[in-house]
């Protein structure tokens, strides 16, 4: 398995669909945050608006053929491309789906209403879909029973994929294109499939934001920094393979072909942490796989992420999750 599919399967994100919304030209709809554990997404089929991050004040243009991933959960605002005024907040005991499109800001015009639907709601501010200028579904995945993920740790606050204007991602608009068809038309069988493909945007989004960065239009770090350099690489594939077998600094710079000063020395630039540092996460992500599974009792987990007591593994995990393994399992089947 390659480390990207191996970091998907520890973070086992979990995709919906929720809304699809028709906007006419005016038009703002404000987001609370909803992380750390949950995603929202927006995909732009047609038109062009703009995205406020209101903590920094940084505003991207998402057009027709975007796709928009928050891995934090950050508050946001999707709106008419040049608005000048401060969104408005929503009231306090507005729908959940409300949350990921909002109401309409002072002074827009018309009135966003809602409409149920029997695959995703309805967001609309114009009479008829007809009369819509823009066209965006909006998504949300959800990372049950995280305590910190290295791969979400990597990616940056707002990941904008402009899918429409790259001849190579081709595939990832093929895929969010079948998914609006399904959407539009509802045919036998269009929410498994729109189930399934959600599961699929977000390593998608993911491939498409490492290809990106290949091309030198965004930085790495973190997991992804070390994924991408390939003097670091096989360090990653060796952790993420063995997580259990002793590895210490020296090991994992053999893997490398590099003395131990060096491959610590880039990998702190890459990664930004220590190598043994970054194992340490990896190995706590597979033991909360592994305890939500309930297949295995503690003390297998922990000599399976490379634990030779229970006891040992026990403090490792809860300074790793803030809680017992025994807690933690506790919570995952409620």
């Amino acid at each position: 398995m390659d480390p990207l599919s191996h970091l998907v399967t520890l973070l086992d994100p979990r995709g919906r669909m929720e809304l699809r919304c028709l906007f006419g030209a005016a038009f703002a709809a404000p987001h609370d945050p909803v992380g750390p554990w949950r995603a929202p997404f927006h995909v732009v089929l047609r038109g062009e608006c703009e995205l406020l991050l209101p903590e920094t004040g940084r505003t991207f243009t998402l057009r027709a053929g975007s796709l928009l991933l928050l891995p934090r959960g950050s508050a946001h605002t999707l709106r008419a491309s040049g608005h000048g005024d401060a969104p408005a907040r929503a009231p306090a005991h507005a729908s959940r789906a409300r949350r990921r499109v909002g109401a309409a800001a002072a002074g827009a015009s018309p009135v966003i209403r809602t409409e149920a639907g029997p695959l995703v709601d309805l967001k609309t501010n114009v009479p008829q879909p007809a009369d819509a200028e823009i066209e965006i579904l909006c998504g949300e995945f959800e990372f049950r029973g995280r305590r910190r993920s290295a791969l979400l740790e990597a990616l940056p606050e707002c990941l904008v994929v402009e899918f429409a204007q790259r001849p190579g991602f081709g595939w990832l608009q093929g895929l969010l294109r079948m998914m609006a068809h399904e959407i539009e038309h509802q045919g036998a069988g269009a929410a498994a499939i729109v189930a399934e493909l959600s599961g699929a945007v977000f390593t998608l989004a993911v491939r498409a934001h490492l290809e990106t960065a290949a091309d030198g239009a965004t930085t790495r770090a973190g997991v992804l920094g070390v994924m991408a350099n390939p003097r670091l690489a096989p360090a990653l594939v060796a952790m993420l393979e063995s997580p259990g077998a002793p590895w210490t600094v020296a090991s994992l710079a053999a893997r490398c072909h590099l003395s131990r000063a060096a491959f610590a020395r880039l990998f702190a630039q890459h990664a930004r942490t220590g190598p043994l540092e970054l194992l340490t996460t990896l190995r706590m992500e597979l033991a909360s796989r592994l305890l939500a599974l309930g297949q295995q009792d503690t003390a297998g987990i922990g000599e399976a992420v490379g634990y030779r007591s229970e006891a040992a593994f026990n403090r490792a995990f809860a300074r790793h999750a803030g809680l017992t393994p025994g807690r933690y399992r506790r919570g995952e089947r409620r």
